[in-house]
């Protein structure tokens, strides 16, 4: 019985310890967040005050960036879904989850990099003054994707030891790490989302 009291009392310090070191990171995501925000909507400002300046024609947006907003849209749903299935211990949907959610990235990049490519094919080079501002804006934003991405490869890789059978799911289903580290990404994943969205109008309006 004292064994059994001993093992909860450390469990209940190490589940503390984790949850202060992640509350730090949470604060140091916002900061970031906070950060990267700023930074869009200055080159945003920039970039109208430079386009009402220059007066070119306006860009045309490619079709595949109305799609690739419903990507990430789609991206953001399964995540919200992945972290139900966390708290349900649902292992096998969770998995599929994750894995649907950087395949829709990876698709993302794709049509990103095939935007770039059909506005480029259009004449819209770094030259032309405004498509040279949503080149950059765009592929700024695309090396957060990126970024994210990275950690969420880190994140699978790590995981799926532990995801093989139920017995061993149950393990990672309880551990405060992994816990706050998914939360920590689903934050960070839907700030992307939020800012595309955000750009994409802008474009649209700029158009």
């Amino acid at each position: 019985m004292e064994g059994k009291l001993q093992t909860r009392d450390e469990t209940k310090i190490y589940e503390g310890i984790i949850q202060k070191k992640y509350r730090n990171y949470k604060w140091l995501l916002y900061f970031s967040i906070s950060g990267i925000s700023i930074m869009f909507i200055g080159l945003t400002i920039l970039y109208f005050f430079s386009s009402i300046k220059n007066q070119q024609a306006p860009v045309r947006l490619p079709v595949l960036f109305y799609w690739n907003t419903l990507v990430l849209m789609g991206s953001s749903l399964t995540l919200v879904l992945s972290q139900l299935y966390y708290t349900e211990d649902r292992f096998n949907q969770y998995k599929s989850a994750l894995l649907l959610i950087l395949g829709l990235g990876i698709l993302f990049m794709v049509g990103q990099v095939t935007g770039w490519l059909a506005l480029y094919n259009s004449g819209y080079t770094l030259s032309h003054h405004s498509s040279s501002y949503l080149y950059v804006i765009s592929g700024i934003h695309a090396i957060h994707v990126l970024g994210a991405m990275v950690f969420l490869v880190f994140f699978l890789s790590k995981s799926h030891p532990l995801l093989k059978d139920y017995a061993t799911s149950v393990v990672y289903f309880t551990d405060p790490i992994i816990q706050s580290q998914l939360r920590l990404f689903s934050i960070f994943w839907h700030f992307l989302g939020i800012t595309w969205i955000y750009l994409l109008f802008f474009f649209i309006l700029l158009g």
